[in-house]
């Protein structure tokens, strides 16, 4: 998500570098609606984030947690 919203600002930034360019408001609002998708996908990655905070420093994608819950039994 977050390389989306990188290319998001290099869109962002070509649509101002056209509406500088040209004086034309059209590309100033393609720059501002590209530049809140992309605020927008920042948003929900940071949101996503939060939710994988209890894991382990040392294991952070949980695979030990679920190897243990399956050798219990």
């Amino acid at each position: 998500m977050l390389v989306a919203a990188l290319g998001l600002t290099v869109l962002g930034f070509a649509f101002l570098v056209a509406a500088v360019a040209t004086g034309q408001i059209g590309w100033a609002w393609a720059c501002i609606a590209v530049g809140a998708l992309g605020l927008l996908l920042l948003v929900i990655d940071l949101i996503r984030g939060r939710g994988s905070r209890g894991r382990s420093v040392d294991d952070p994608t949980g695979v030990a947690e679920e190897a243990d819950a399956h050798t219990d039994g």
